[in-house]
């Protein structure tokens, strides 16, 4: 994970969070970045829902930072609110203010590239956080962690952006749609009780998997170190949940392939009996290499 507080403006992230140091990253970030990709960092991502989604192919290719895939244009329509407290004559009174912020990324790739229609436009599909990123050169990135989706990320050469107001009922509308639900045993969520490493691997979090093992605001945790309650740890969650970025940055951070969770299991283990086909992509890759620089070593 790449972290903004490891030497802006140096490839890094800025989290759009009230965590240690907010302001000061978030107004490097205005300060330097392009206007419109500024204007990105006032969006409140928290609790957004988005109401369209449209992925246009170009035919060209650009690797923008990924593997090479098509590039493309990508159209969306996210509809925020803000929770404005009044202080009246009356007392303190509480109302949302909504507004619809519409978004136009050009030269993007997305990541996962598969991200279906019912994974960011389901009815309980909600931005839980939203992180910008400067990735390479004049490469950016916005990764939105969707609940209970996963974690997606745009990286894109240019964006622009339009806002209007819009009525509660929009909001509402939203809400009502169809839902996408729980990939995982408990239909109510069971990550959301397990530790900070193990929610954010199950999440798809990278971000939050990052300040989690970094100990950004808390203790660090254990790479390996198995929840306790739920008998995981955060490679299980990760392939559990057929999670690609969770399970490549543990991989990458030196995860070991051979703990086994409470009932004995390793991470491929879980891979080959919940059928999570890209974790279990990953781990073969890793399996490969492994065995290639044991090969070279003799």
């Amino acid at each position: 994970m790449r972290w903004s507080r490891l030497g802006w403006p140096q490839v890094g992230y800025v989290s759009l969070e009230d965590v240690d140091g907010y302001a000061e990253y978030l107004s490097r970030l205005v300060s330097d970045a392009p206007p419109s990709v500024a204007a990105l960092a006032s969006v409140t991502w928290r609790e957004a829902r988005i109401a369209a989604w449209r992925v246009e192919e170009t035919g060209s290719h650009d690797t923008a930072g990924v593997d090479d895939q098509p590039t493309r244009s990508v159209l969306a329509t996210v509809v925020v609110r803000n929770d404005e407290v009044l202080d009246t004559p009356d007392g303190l009174w509480r109302r949302w203010n909504h507004a619809e912020v519409t978004l136009r990324f050009t030269r993007a790739v997305l990541d996962p590239p598969d991200t279906a229609p019912l994974d960011v436009l389901a009815g309980d599909v909600t931005i839980s956080r939203g992180e910008i990123a400067h990735v390479d050169a004049d490469v950016w990135e916005l990764r939105l962690l969707l609940s209970p989706t996963g974690e997606l990320a745009v990286h894109f050469r240019d964006v622009t952006i339009e806002v209007r107001p819009v009525d509660e009922d929009d909001w509402v509308r939203l809400e009502q749609r169809a839902p996408h639900g729980w990939h995982g045993p408990v239909p109510d969520g069971w990550v959301e009780w397990a530790t900070p490493a193990v929610r954010a691997a199950a999440h798809g979090d990278v971000g939050g998997l990052s300040l989690a093992l970094d100990g950004i605001g808390t203790d660090p945790a254990g790479i390996d170190e198995v929840d306790p309650r739920w008998g995981f740890a955060p490679l299980h969650a990760a392939v559990w949940f057929d999670n690609r970025g969770t399970t490549e940055a543990l991989l990458e951070r030196g995860a070991d392939v051979r703990v086994e969770d409470a009932e004995g299991r390793t991470a491929m283990d879980i891979a080959d009996e919940r059928g999570s086909r890209r974790a279990e992509e990953i781990l073969l890759a890793w399996f490969d290499r492994s065995a290639h620089d044991a090969d070279q070593g003799n």
